[in-house]
């Protein structure tokens, strides 16, 4: 059990008690990834009760040895289990171990600033009534100093060309943000609950509509009600955003500026940028209307959401068009394009087709 925070800011709640963390990475032959933010999280000024590692990789021994090289000496406890592939698999492969008050995920690519975990943790915390069920911490711009030795890995190519087109990207993004379907569910769920007055009144705090996979954490209690959808297939993505929606049906998600971690993204491969582009059509529409169904919106808030959603199609044509100059983004083009045209079944199916719909369009697509 970690010590009792030594700071509390002033006017915040006293802490009445001192919770406990564990920490879920799922990974997938990426040991030098391992290699570098476990120390970072097992060197935390609090210190999780178990570091959990379930890994998909063909070949488990050279995460294995990661793990235990990282871990030699460290007192609490470690759990590594080889699994079949899948984040939302893995994830809920890792849940499962978890005892902890809280869950941390980080991604196996997250480099945690120190204090980070402490941050996150002392809003818990200072949560006496419970109403805040998963906090985020916040995206570092770089990475802890010495935290990447020379020789470490370096960003892809592929990555290195997104940079390139990212300010146009963000301009797109933030022009319509209030057309992003997640946004506008989040912002309705979070609407939901009242926010606290400790909260409204720190600067360094935020109501979030949804969390990123490599930053987020959860109750233990409250992600475990639903735990990781693993109906989303390919790269699972947008997953984080889906466990995010269904945790904030429960109470509040919090961003915490004081929690710094830096996305040291891998050069390895999410498949090929066909399957990519398609799943980031197919992904989030589904996650989109399964929320709408499960958070019980008004009939307003369904014709906004459905709006929102045809929107969305349009921007991510527009979004793939920019980013098409390489190879692999030409073909993510073509999946995001080709995805487009078979999102309508899911747009009429009822929530109890959804999830077979879903996985209809993607067959079409040869995924």
């Amino acid at each position: 059990m970690s010590d009792r925070p030594d700071i509390v800011p002033p006017g915040a709640p006293e802490v009445e008690n001192v919770l406990s963390f564990d920490v879920v990475i799922a990974t997938r032959n990426r040991p030098e990834a391992l290699a570098l933010s476990i120390p970072l999280i097992l060197g935390q000024s609090r210190q999780p009760e178990k570091l959990i590692v379930v890994d998909s990789s063909q070949d488990h021994a050279p995460v294995a040895d990661t793990v235990a090289q990282a871990t030699q000496g460290w007192p609490g406890q470690v759990i590594v289990e080889h699994s079949g592939p899948g984040l939302p698999f893995q994830r809920n492969i890792g849940l499962a171990h978890v005892t902890a008050d809280v869950v941390i995920f980080p991604d196996d690519d997250s480099l945690l600033y120190p204090g980070a975990a402490q941050a996150i943790m002392s809003i818990y915390e200072r949560d006496k009534d419970a109403v805040v069920t998963g906090v985020c911490g916040v995206p570092a711009g770089r990475p802890p100093e010495g935290a990447i030795p020379d020789g470490s890995y370096t960003m892809s190519k592929e990555l290195v060309r997104e940079d390139r087109t990212r300010r146009w990207r963000n301009r797109i993004q933030t022009r319509f943000s209030a057309l992003k379907p997640s946004l506008y569910l989040g912002q309705m769920l979070s609407n939901r609950h009242p926010v606290p007055d400790w909260i409204a009144a720190d600067d360094r705090l935020s109501v979030v509509a949804h969390m990123t996979g490599f930053r987020m954490s959860f109750r233990s209690a409250a992600i475990k009600k639903t735990g990781f959808d693993d109906a989303l297939q390919g790269y699972a993505l947008s997953e984080d955003i889906d466990a995010s929606l269904a945790v904030a049906r429960h109470g509040l998600l919090i961003g915490a500026r004081d929690a710094e971690i830096y996305h040291h993204r891998f050069p390895g491969g999410r498949g090929n940028g066909f399957n990519l582009g398609a799943i980031g059509i197919l992904n989030r529409v589904y996650i989109a209307l399964k929320h709408t169904s499960d958070a019980e919106l008004s009939a307003d808030e369904t014709t906004g959401l459905r709006t929102r959603l045809r929107w969305f199609v349009h921007l991510s044509r527009l979004n793939a068009l920019i980013r098409s100059r390489s190879e692999f983004g030409r073909d993510r083009r073509r999946g995001t394009f080709a995805a487009a045209a078979q999102i309508k079944g899911m747009l009429t199916a009822s929530r109890a087709d959804l999830a077979d719909q879903y996985r209809k369009a993607l067959e079409a697509l040869g995924i």
